[in-house]
């Protein structure tokens, strides 16, 4: 059967239509950077706010630690350490300090300024490389939607401010999408990737550990999976090979060490942990008030070690004092604050939109493999289920958390960061369906659906950022 492929689809490689991408990609940049230019200028002029405050001063005290160097007393890891991303007050993590390392010369509103910009080229860059890869990966509207809804609905906010929010939300979509790519087919140089970019997004803020346990939860139900089923009946599992796991997981790991290393070695010197981080402690506190009281009586390594594990705030000291019930009432009160607040609240629309075209392009799809008989080409559709759970998986484990700490932090970016991978799970799975029904007698159906599904949101938000651009405000 003839194959159908509308135009702007990706599947056909036409010059032509990589031509239109990259005009849309031109253009878009051009209003980015226009509404960003706005934001910076007009809406973040002062450098008072806390977050920000706290950045600027670690940005100093990186090139401090990183300039004093006693020649008398460097060692090789010494000298490693200060050369890469490491400090870390327990709240501020190194790697957005570390990159402004070459403005701490200046003053601070002067740092300031340079440091808003970078994080806005910065980030403005790395969706330039989001949207190729879709562009690669995806059809060319299927990347034209994620572009315009993740860039405009998300990154473009906070990559006006002096902080790494833009940047963990990007770091965290890439690193989502080298575990799907994983979990589809585990081939060995992707486990390093993928170590690479946990190690980057954990350099930016610590959140990145629900991520891990998903993929490792995944990979061993789905191991487990494979040695219970018959070769006749494993489909798209075949490409998936449980003994890549053993060496995967440790090209992982090494990966990962290699990269936070030195920020590991100083918060073991400075904190008695190498992963500490204050937020672990402080989700577990009521009040804004008691988590700074903590962290000014706890500030290092020396009153940290006084504490008994019974005493640090945390699932242990909580459950003693008030029961598993409370527990899991404040969980499940705070997550549902967060979904409304830190994953849905603006854009939520965008989310939730995702998923109906999901359910629109797996329905076609369900209807085309049960009544699939007379098909030369049998579909399956094996990595998808693997692909959800493991954003079910990490989707609970965040929120859940994030729900823990919502009377500390109602807008936790461990659940807002939520945002861009959910949206790509979707699309993802859906194009992959899509794709599966081209030698279908309903690939003329899916795929004028799916190009008229992703028609509504990059209409509807190029129509929006038309008229941002023509009554610019702050």
């Amino acid at each position: 059967m003839k194959r159908e492929t509308p135009g702007f689809d990706s599947t056909r490689r036409n010059p032509v239509y990589w031509a239109l991408f990259l005009v849309f990609l031109i253009v878009s940049t051009w209003a980015y950077s226009y509404l960003g230019a706005i934001l910076i200028l007009e809406k973040n002029t002062a450098r008072s706010g806390q977050i920000q405050a706290s950045f600027i001063d670690a940005v100093y005290q990186s090139a401090s630690i990183s300039g004093n160097r006693d020649e008398t007393s460097t060692s090789i890891s010494s000298a490693f350490t200060r050369a890469f991303p490491h400090y870390t007050d327990g709240v501020v993590d190194p790697l957005f300090p570390w990159l402004m390392m070459g403005f701490a010369s200046q003053s601070p509103d002067e740092l300031f300024e340079s440091g808003k910009w970078l994080n806005f080229v910065l980030t403005g860059a790395l969706l330039i490389v989001l949207g190729l890869a879709a562009a690669r990966a995806f059809s060319f509207s299927g990347a034209a939607a994620i572009v315009l809804m993740g860039g405009f609905g998300v990154i473009l906010e906070r990559s006006a401010y002096f902080s790494p929010d833009a940047l963990y939300y990007l770091l965290v979509v890439l690193t989502w999408l080298c575990a799907l790519s994983l979990i589809r087919k585990n081939v060995l140089w992707l486990y390093g990737v993928f170590g690479i970019l946990m190690g980057l997004s954990y350099l930016t803020k610590p959140l990145i550990w629900p991520i891990v346990a998903g993929f490792v939860i995944v990979s061993l139900v789905r191991s487990v999976w494979i040695v219970m089923r018959t070769r006749k009946s494993l489909g798209d599992d075949l490409i998936w090979s449980p003994s890549n796991q053993l060496v995967g997981f440790a090209m992982m790991i090494s990966a990962f060490l290699l990269i936070t290393g030195p920020r590991l070695s100083f918060a073991e010197t400075q904190f008695g942990n190498p992963f500490h981080s204050y937020q672990n402690y402080f989700v577990w506190m009521d009040t804004p008030a008691e988590a700074a009281r903590f962290q000014v009586e706890y500030p290092g390594k020396a009153e940290l070690s006084l504490l008994a594990p019974n005493e640090k705030p945390g699932p242990l000291r909580f459950i003693q004092e008030r029961g598993f019930k409370a527990l899991a009432e404040r969980s499940l009160d705070g997550a549902l604050s967060q979904v409304r607040t830190s994953i849905l609240g603006r854009t939520g629309w965008i989310l939730i939109y995702g998923f109906f075209v999901f359910l629109v392009i797996a329905g076609i799809h369900w209807w085309a493999v049960i009544h699939q008989k007379n098909e030369v080409w049998r579909m399956q559709g094996a990595s998808a289920r693997w692909m959800l759970l493991f954003l079910g998986i990490v989707f609970l484990i965040k929120i859940l958390y994030a729900g823990i700490g919502n009377p500390i932090i109602q807008n936790n970016a461990m659940t807002t960061s939520l945002f861009l991978p959910v949206l790509v799970t979707f699309i993802w799975i859906s194009e992959r369906y899509r794709r599966q029904l081209q030698r279908s007698r309903y690939a003329t159906l899916v795929n004028r659906a799916y190009s008229l599904l992703m028609a509504v949101p990059i209409v509807w938000i190029a129509v929006r950022v038309i008229n941002a651009i023509g009554t610019p405000q702050a």
